[in-house]
């Protein structure tokens, strides 16, 4: 398999940073929605490991970005509702993206304002540039929830659309993406 790209499919390097991302985001968005029920001894590891899977999803929309610029995606497969499939298929990976930039930034504010130092994967930490804010800590977590959910919802959509051209359109979107090709046709 190529690493650098196909012509008729997404490379490894698009596959594997897909993926890893797609595992992170539904990880962390459990996390986060259950951190509540978790027992006092064991929050602050979920919530380091939460913060430390954001930073992850935050560092591969960045690779992801960079990786697209310097390899095009390949054209997309037109189908009987072309072009409105097309439109939408770009509109909700750019939604995608945007939220994958806005939720982990969301957390930092939010870690921020609570006037604690941001953890860099238990590595270093990037201590608060302001004093604790519970109003702004708030309303940030409020959004913070909603753009998980958000994102939650787009990627469950973008999901049932790959399946959509796989079984009803029958068409190789899906298997584009797959780690390996030609998995099932």
């Amino acid at each position: 398999m190529a690493v650098l790209g196909e012509t008729d499919g997404y490379g490894t390097t698009a596959k594997v940073v897909h993926w890893v991302a797609a595992l992170c985001v539904v990880a962390a968005w459990l996390l986060g929605h259950f951190i509540d029920d978790f027992p006092r001894a064991i929050a602050p590891g979920a919530l380091f490991s939460h913060m430390s899977l954001g930073l992850t999803i935050l560092t591969l929309l960045i690779v992801r970005l960079g990786w697209r610029i310097s390899h095009p995606p390949p054209p997309l497969l037109s189908s009987a509702f072309s072009p409105w499939t097309e439109r939408a298929a770009t509109l909700v990976h750019w939604l995608l993206c945007a939220l994958m930039l806005a939720l982990p930034i969301s957390g930092i504010v939010m870690q921020f304002a609570r006037g604690r130092a941001l953890p860099i994967f238990g590595l270093f930490q990037i201590a608060s540039p302001w004093a604790r804010d519970r109003a702004l800590q708030s309303s940030v977590h409020e959004l913070h929830a909603l753009l998980a959910n958000a994102l939650l919802i787009l990627a469950a959509l973008h999901v049932v659309a790959a399946l959509f051209h796989h079984y009803v359109l029958k068409d190789a979107t899906l298997l584009r993406m797959l780690p390996r090709r030609g998995i099932s046709d």
